[in-house]
C-alpha cells in the first residue's frame, strides 16, 4: 500500500481559470485539504479552489501560519502545523495544501515539505501560473527579452533602492504597506514613470494601473508592481 502523501497545490493569483488542470485533479482526489492563513493571505487560496473544484465531503484544515521574523518561533509554528498534517498521513489520508500563486515563489509549503519529508513521507510539488506573470499579462507587458534577466524582489528588501540598481526587469511584490517607500525609492531610481501594477490580480477587487498616479496611496497586500529599464 502506498503512503499518503502531502501535495503543494498551486492555485494561481486568483482567478479560477487559471487553475491548472493538474491542481484541480489533486485536489479532487485529496481527502483532506489544507488551507494556510495569515495575517494578509487569510483564506484567499481556499477561495479560488472552491470556485474551480467541488470540496464537498472533504476535511478542511486551517493552518494558521505565525507572522514573525523570529527564527525560533517561526520553527516552533512550523513543527506544529507540520504535525497536523501529519496526523492525517498517518492514517492514510492524502492532504493537499492550498497556495496562491506558483509553490516555488514565497511559498509557505516549503516549510512544511521539508518537515513532512523528515518523517519519512512523499511530497509532491504541483506548479501553477505566478501572480507576476499574470499581472504582466494584464498590463500587456513583456517581463524580458533576449538576454536581459528579472529580478524578484519583496517589496519591503531592505536595500531597495540597490535593488532597483541591478539589470532587467524588477518584480515587486507584496507591496501593501511598503507603498510609500516604493514610491520614494523609484522617484529616487528614475523608475517612477517606468512601473505599472496590478492590485488583487483575477480577484473581484481588482484594479489595474499602468501608472503609479492610478493606484491607491495604500494598495491591498496583493499588490504586484512591474519595473521597466
Amino acid at each position: 500500500m502506498e503512503k499518503a502523501c502531502f501535495y503543494g497545490v498551486s492555485v494561481g493569483p486568483g482567478d479560477p481559470q487559471l487553475l491548472t488542470f493538474r491542481a484541480a485533479g489533486v485536489i479532487a482526489a485529496c481527502p483532506v485539504i489544507a488551507a494556510p492563513q495569515t495575517k494578509g493571505e487569510n483564506r484567499t487560496a481556499l477561495q479560488i479552489a472552491r470556485q474551480a473544484v467541488s470540496l464537498e465531503g472533504k476535511e478542511i484544515l486551517p493552518l494558521p501560519f505565525l507572522m514573525t521574523r523570529d527564527p525560533q518561533l517561526l520553527r516552533q509554528s512550523h513543527q506544529a502545523l507540520a504535525g497536523r498534517v501529519l496526523s492525517f498521513l498517518r492514517q492514510g489520508k492524502s492532504v493537499a495544501m492550498l497556495n496562491l500563486g506558483d509553490i516555488s515563489i514565497y511559498s509557505t509549503f516549503s516549510y512544511l515539505a521539508e518537515l513532512v519529508e523528515q518523517a519519512y513521507f512523499p511530497t509532491e510539488w504541483i506548479p501553477g501560473v505566478p501572480s507576476f506573470c499574470a499581472v504582466a499579462a494584464k498590463l500587456k507587458t513583456s517581463l524580458t527579452v533576449m538576454d536581459r534577466p528579472v529580478q524578484i524582489i519583496p517589496a519591503g528588501y531592505g536595500d531597495l533602492q540597490q535593488a532597483l540598481d541591478w539589470p532587467g526587469t524588477k518584480i515587486l511584490m507584496k507591496t501593501g504597506r511598503a507603498m510609500p517607500k516604493v514610491r520614494q525609492a523609484l522617484r529616487q531610481a528614475g523608475l517612477y514613470e517606468k512601473t505599472g501594477l496590478v492590485q488583487n490580480c483575477g480577484l473581484p477587487e481588482e484594479k489595474i494601473c499602468r501608472s503609479l498616479e492610478e493606484a491607491d496611496d495604500q494598495p491591498g497586500y496583493f499588490t504586484t508592481m512591474v519595473v521597466r529599464e
